[in-house]
């Protein structure tokens, strides 16, 4: 019988909750396009399957080689570590972490006890090395990226270069049911993909410096559009969800790609756009992408205080051109989506309330304009900022179980402030409601949905007046929170 890998999605909270179904798991499915060819890859998601125990426990059998989890820094984590826990029992296989927050902290992840060799960075090549002896028998010592116990101790051999994504097989979406990530948006079946990793800009916040080392990677536009015809005829879409970190950093083959969709009758989401690069697209050229099909669109502001953009994020752009560029969408078909953050170190009061007054300036000028909520800022390992609070004495998580309760929706860094660290959970609760995004989304959750919107109007007369406590809404929202995880 062909021996088998089994690769585990952990649940990821609520942020599915509005929504028919959740993603793909995609950064699984990436890392084994390589080895699936070798070994049956068997993958058990924690969202997309309330019996995902009973499902692991008959995934996992006398010929399983591993067990591989991954899992980005926060909640996932927890629950990632009851799947190892629940496969320790199961089976003697190693268990093998990978992901964003294992790539971050490769050591101190690879000390725990639920965790027997830690893959860092991109998993194509390491996993599939590392899963071939681990069937094999053989010693699994010295291969790039890998780290494992010696002696109880956490070594590892340093990362292989990044890897060319043409040189890399398709991705392996026939491995799981994709009909149970089936989401739509705006009434239209949508499917999610990535032409391209990595993003040169030097965001102080941003993990991509250290996993993808300020490089854009890309897949060609014809083996993008390739790729993407052949998936439709299979999976029956209308709209590419593209998951680039910064889609227009090579303008012309974003031109391309967006002009050979339009060929194949395909709309697109972009996840990712910067500033500056936006602004060095003529009127001409959003013109075109619109006409192309681009639906939505997801610009990185951030902040509405110039010194908190330049001096803390390191974001290029002034305010002034993050302003121009975000208004040169008035009017038009495609839903801007914008991203801020607040709560940063050294930012003051007066600064958070200005991105805030930003954020509610920017919604007014129009319908197509969103705003997923004021984010409140955790550093994140891997980022210039938590480097620089680190050497200044910040303590943070030593377990992986500590960075497990380490969630983006909480301020972790005011410990000491709790006035302020209580007026940012407060406001950016708040900031949730602003917008009618959920209805963009599949009709999952509809009553969740009706009392997303009937709060709205409640959302806006709270932060503009600032009357924020007592928030009992607050209470309500975390209670239907536990009633979801309990679901899923």
């Amino acid at each position: 019988m062909k021996k088998n890998l089994v690769l585990v999605q952990p649940g990821i909270g609520d942020m599915d909750m509005f929504r028919d179904n959740p993603t793909p798991p995609l950064g699984l499915l990436c890392a084994a396009s390589v080895i699936c060819s070798e070994l049956e890859v068997r993958i058990v998601d924690q969202r997309a399957d309330a019996g995902w125990r009973a499902a692991l426990a008959s995934a996992i059998d006398g010929d399983t080689v591993a067990v591989g989890l991954t899992a980005m820094t926060g909640g996932m984590i927890l629950n990632a570590l009851e799947a190892a826990r629940l496969a320790r029992g199961l089976c003697g296989a190693p268990l093998i972490w990978g992901g964003i927050h294992a790539s971050l902290l490769p050591e101190q992840t690879a000390a725990h006890g639920l965790a027997d060799y830690v893959v860092e960075g991109e998993g194509e090549l390491a996993l599939a090395e590392l899963a071939r002896r681990l069937a094999a028998g053989t010693d699994t010592g010295g291969i790039p990226g890998v780290w494992r116990k010696e002696d109880g101790k956490a070594v590892g051999a340093p990362r292989g270069p990044l890897l060319d994504l043409d040189a890399l097989p398709p991705v392996p979406y026939h491995l799981v049911d994709m009909a149970k990530y089936t989401q739509t948006y705006r009434g239209k079946k949508m499917f999610f993909y990535q032409s391209s990793r990595g993003c040169p800009c030097k965001c102080a916040y941003c993990y991509n410096r250290a996993f993808s080392l300020g490089r854009l990677r890309a897949k060609s536009a014809a083996r993008v559009l390739a790729e993407l015809k052949d998936l439709r005829s299979r999976y029956d879409f209308s709209l590419v969800y593209l998951l680039d970190d910064n889609f227009f950093i090579d303008q012309r083959r974003a031109m391309a790609i967006l002009s050979g969709l339009k060929e194949l009758g395909l709309g697109c989401v972009l996840q990712g756009v910067d500033i500056e690069t936006l602004a060095r697209l003529s009127d001409a050229d959003l013109d075109f992408i619109e006409a192309a099909g681009v639906v939505r669109m997801a610009i990185g502001v951030e902040s509405g205080v110039d010194r908190v953009r330049t001096e803390i994020l390191n974001k290029s752009g002034d305010l002034r051109l993050a302003r121009e560029q975000v208004a040169r969408f008035r009017n038009r078909k495609i839903t801007v989506l914008c991203s801020f953050i607040v709560g940063l170190p050294t930012e003051t009061p007066e600064e958070i309330r200005a991105t805030m007054a930003l954020g509610l300036e920017i919604l007014r000028l129009g319908e197509n304009f969103r705003i997923p909520q004021f984010y409140i800022f955790s550093p994140y390992p891997g980022t210039e900022i938590f480097s620089g609070l680190e050497r200044g004495g910040t303590a943070f998580p030593a377990r992986l179980e500590e960075w497990g309760r380490y969630e983006w929706d909480y301020s972790h860094l005011h410990e000491s402030s709790p006035d302020l660290k209580d007026f940012l959970e407060r406001a950016c609760f708040v900031s949730k409601f602003l917008d009618r995004k959920m209805d963009d989304y599949g009709s999952g959750a509809r009553l969740l949905k009706a009392l997303y919107n009937a709060y709205r109007p409640v959302a806006w007369l709270r932060l503009r007046s600032g009357f924020l406590n007592p928030l009992p809404e607050r209470w309500g929202y975390g209670l239907l929170k536990k009633i979801f995880r309990q679901k899923s």
